[in-house]
């Protein structure tokens, strides 16, 4: 279940900055059950009806106490922003997500997190870059 991996990264305290193996069977949380909490934890949550910056902050904040980890003060800009766990996340109200000013990565993952018009959190998705970059269209 899931839930092992919100209770063992509580109770390390680690910061979402901290480096986890990828594939620790205690801390790092496989994709599919990423999504799998986010779709149990953050769909439904309100109050996101605001500016795209401070949605971004309380979608931050919401998906460190989901996953268990201390909400920090302030999000520090690094590539990818939960770089424990190699994740960004989008606050979307789009169907649309467009990564500016970098290239998609195979081994990080992403987070899309689609917020309606009321501000409320409707459903979460989670891919990989690299499933990304092969089903990228090229030009003509």
């Amino acid at each position: 279940m899931a839930n092992h991996y919100i209770i063992n990264i509580a109770k390390s305290r680690l910061p979402i900055y901290d480096p986890i193996e990828v594939g620790d069977p205690d801390l790092w949380i496989p994709t599919p059950d990423l999504e799998r909490i986010f779709n149990e934890k953050l769909v439904g949550i309100d109050g996101l009806n605001v500016p795209i910056r401070t949605r971004s902050k309380l979608v931050k904040q919401h998906v460190c106490r989901a996953l268990g980890y201390p909400v920090p003060k302030s999000f520090t800009k690094i590539q990818p922003r939960f770089f424990g766990q190699m994740f960004d996340t989008y606050a979307q109200k789009a169907n649309n997500l467009q990564v500016w000013n970098e290239e998609l990565s195979p081994s990080r993952r992403y987070v899309i997190l689609r917020v309606d018009d009321t501000g409320v959190i409707r459903v979460s998705k989670s891919s990989t870059g690299k499933s990304w970059r092969n089903s990228t269209p090229r030009g003509p």
